[in-house]
């Protein structure tokens, strides 16, 4: 399963644009490694990423097969870390910010 689609349906990430956005970023890890939205997830695969002011690193346990309840995320997921992390001091990037525009050339 696509590492985009498997944060997607395990509800660890909201949107699909969302875990595509930061796995293009390099932001995603997969067992330490940056890792693309097209990469093949497997039981057993440690994800880490950011999201708002957290680190979040789980271990994937099994890989959903269709659209799962967010009760039931837990059976696909075992958390491993979570930091809390304030942006002033050195935190992630709040992906969901609006990007600043580029200066224009008059």
């Amino acid at each position: 399963m696509r590492l985009d689609l498997f944060l997607k349906k395990t509800h660890l990430l909201k949107r699909r644009e969302l875990a595509h956005e930061l796995c293009e970023e390099g932001m995603v890890r997969v067992n330490g490694t940056p890792r693309k939205a097209s990469y093949d997830v497997k039981a057993g695969d440690e994800l880490s990423f950011p999201i708002y002011n957290r680190a979040l690193k789980v271990r994937v346990l099994d890989l959903p097969g269709a659209n799962i309840s967010r009760g039931d995320q837990w059976s696909f997921v075992e958390i491993l870390e979570d930091k809390r992390m304030p942006f002033d001091e050195g935190g992630f990037e709040d992906p969901l910010a609006p990007r600043p525009k580029p200066p224009t050339e008059h």
